[in-house]
């Protein structure tokens, strides 16, 4: 029986070699299941450090990412204090009047300004230099605990006596007849301990511009009876209060056309009130502290008015002889423009230091100086 073709020479050497399919030719050295796995593992290796460089790489950017949009968020924020502070620091500026604070806090664009005033030196006996800080804060409502400051400094110089108290009667008429029971006196009225100072040097009666006569039984009781600078600009410049930042409605007053009640107001308060218009003043207008009236004041017949501080007016009615009112401090009228001769037949006008100043205080303020605002960093 025919079993077949028989296996050629390289097969069957093959065969009797013990060769099976898949072994490697003769010459080629086979791979061992140790070394195939290692380059399996290396390959793995790399793999796996490729992706961890790729995920370094994208963690640095969103690193940097995030760093500078810190940056440009605190950037604006500290802008926006910056905003904050200079806001603060004109504020104070512009609106404070009267005794300087230790400390002024203001909520303004959204964040805070504190202002710290801080006596440097008197320049005189009428003015004070101060250094004014103002620090603002602002915090951005997403980020409550990464608050802004920034802080200004700017010297300021510190007027608290802004005006001269130069006689009771103050105005810029021509002529200022006192007649019939009319009543000037220039010696302080104030007593000892009443205030520093007190009693202070007697002053002048009246100012006016040319002449200041009595008659009729009136009388003023002062040495000199009457100053008087002969020009309009004069007497302003003597008197040293500026008319028209008093009579400007953005001028801040304590009150604005409405009458407070003193009853209910501090004993050693001396608010400033402003009376857009004519003013008649009664008994009804009795108080004290600054009144300033942008109209005519009149006095009208049996006024019963009476007034502690200082009055300053536009226009001044004549008095006549049954005007009766009683004013401890000063009476301005005519600083706007040159005011017509005045007469007055009744009332009694009494220098008072410590009420004059008291009053005054109301008006002290402060006022920058050019070129001495910087950042401190």
């Amino acid at each position: 029986m025919t079993r077949g073709l028989p296996p050629t020479d390289h097969a069957w050497r093959r065969l009797r070699a013990g060769d099976r399919p898949g072994t490697p030719a003769p010459g080629v050295l086979p791979l061992s299941p140790l070394r195939r796995e290692s380059q399996q593992g290396f390959a793995l290796f790399l793999v796996v450090l490729f992706l961890f460089a790729i995920a370094l790489a994208g963690a640095a950017g969103f690193r940097l990412i995030q760093t500078e949009a810190l940056q440009a968020r605190l950037s604006a924020e500290g802008e926006q204090a910056l905003a904050v502070a200079e806001a603060g620091l004109q504020w104070f500026l512009g609106r404070h009047r009267g005794k300087v604070p230790d400390t002024v806090r203001y909520q303004l664009n959204g964040g805070t300004a504190v202002v710290i005033p801080r006596r440097v030196m008197a320049l005189n006996s009428r003015q004070d230099l101060y250094l004014l800080a103002v620090e603002g804060s602002y915090t951005d409502p997403r980020f409550p605990r990464v608050p802004s400051r920034r802080v200004l400094r700017q010297y300021a110089t510190y007027d608290r006596m802004p005006l001269r108290y130069i006689a009771p009667l103050m105005t810029t008429a021509p002529r200022v007849r006192i007649r019939n029971e009319a009543r000037i006196y220039g010696a302080d009225q104030a007593v000892s301990g009443e205030c520093a100072g007190a009693p202070a040097a007697g002053i002048a009666g009246v100012v006016a511009r040319s002449q200041v006569q009595t008659s009729g039984g009136g009388a003023i009781f002062a040495t000199p009876q009457g100053v008087t600078p002969a020009a309009f600009q004069a007497v302003v410049d003597t008197i040293a209060l500026n008319w028209n930042v008093l009579s400007d409605p953005t001028f801040p007053v304590d009150f604005e056309r409405t009458w407070p009640n003193f009853g209910l107001l501090p004993p050693d308060s001396f608010p400033v009130i402003r009376w857009n218009g004519n003013l008649s003043a009664n008994w009804s207008r009795n108080g004290r502290g600054v009144l300033i009236v942008t109209g005519t004041l009149t006095i009208p017949t049996i006024a019963l008015w009476v007034w502690d501080g200082i009055v300053v007016a536009n226009r001044l009615s004549n008095v006549g002889a049954w005007g009766y009112f009683t004013l401890y401090g000063s009476l301005i009228a005519g600083l706007g423009s040159e005011h017509p001769n005045l007469d007055v037949d009744q009332g009694a006008i009494y220098h008072h230091s410590c009420v004059f100043q008291k009053a005054a205080l109301s008006l002290a303020h402060f006022t920058p100086l050019g070129g001495s605002w910087w950042e401190e960093f």
